[in-house]
């Protein structure tokens, strides 16, 4: 199939890249996030028609969580254009959403029968995202994904490296719960479902994906810290970790289940601490390393 690949400058367009090329599948286009900082609908209907996709993958909005780039109504008037111009063109529209549409009340993983009940917020522009495209768009597959992280930028994992390599204190909590997914992982779950859409499975749907391991946000970054420390620029990285958790504050869970996509494509988890480490060593290899020598 023609995939047109929507921020393949992202972190997780290139995890699709680096996975997808060699099994030559598929035949990827991609647009980096500065070519689709569209003005004007004409414009993205000229991107949709010059590809001719069978399928648009669009990795642009949940990148952006984690980024200094804020999301707004400007992206959802963007999406718009790009349902109309996928549904004049009569490409299958394949969106990464996250489960921050979730507003994080309830104690059980969110399955995908849940309706989304944010309000307002980062999680609000996510919601009007993904209504714009169910309401405008009968071939739409949302893929809803835990809190990314990854060793390129932007993502929270990054954002705390970046601070420690600062000598600066890293503030986290274990009230803010979920199942984190490296970009690798998001890459793998995108190809094995584009392969059974090239093969006829539905191109419809509503879908979660996290890794395995569900963990509040203290927890991953003790992970995290634990790898990080082996290198010279993050020996001190546990003394820098500031545990924030107050009982006091009530619990938000952004835990997603993921039986669905199990169940209808066969997908399995995968546990995120699998991860962390080659997390981390592409965080030094891309902003360290050439700084000097890695001493481990």
């Amino acid at each position: 199939m023609r995939v047109l690949v929507l921020g393949n400058d992202t972190p997780v367009g290139y995890s699709i890249s680096a996975f997808a090329n060699p099994l030559r599948r598929h035949e990827l286009i991609g647009v980096s996030m500065d070519g689709t900082r569209w003005a004007r609908p004409r414009q993205v209907r000229r991107v949709v028609r010059d590809a001719a996709p069978d399928v648009v993958l669009d990795t642009r909005i949940v990148t952006q969580i984690d980024s200094s780039d804020r999301i707004g109504q400007r992206e959802v008037q963007r999406t718009a254009w790009l349902a109309d111009a996928c549904e004049r063109e009569g490409a299958s529209y394949f969106y990464l959403s996250s489960a921050f549409v979730f507003s994080g009340k309830m104690t059980r993983p969110y399955l995908e029968s849940d309706t989304p009940d944010v309000t307002g917020g980062l999680g609000g522009v996510l919601l009007d995202i993904e209504n714009i495209l169910t309401s405008r768009l009968d071939d739409v597959f949302i893929l809803r994904l835990g809190r990314l992280f990854a060793g390129r930028r932007p993502n929270a994992l990054c954002t705390a490296l970046d601070t420690l390599r600062r000598s600066q204190t890293v503030q986290v909590s274990d009230r803010l719960q979920g199942n984190p997914v490296h970009v690798g992982e998001v890459a793998r779950v995108c190809m094995g479902i584009l392969d059974q859409m090239s093969t006829g499975a539905d191109r419809y749907g509503v879908f979660h994906y996290c890794s395995l391991g569900e963990t509040g946000y203290l927890d991953f970054a003790e992970a995290a810290m634990a790898c990080a420390s082996q290198y010279e620029p993050f020996v001190n990285a546990r003394k820098l970790l500031q545990n924030e958790t107050n009982d006091n504050q009530s619990v938000l869970n952004h835990t997603l289940e993921c039986s669905k996509i199990r169940r209808e494509f066969g997908i399995q988890q995968l546990p995120w601490r699998h991860f962390i480490d080659r997390a981390v060593t592409r965080y030094l290899e891309l902003y360290v390393k050439a700084e000097g020598v890695i001493d481990k």
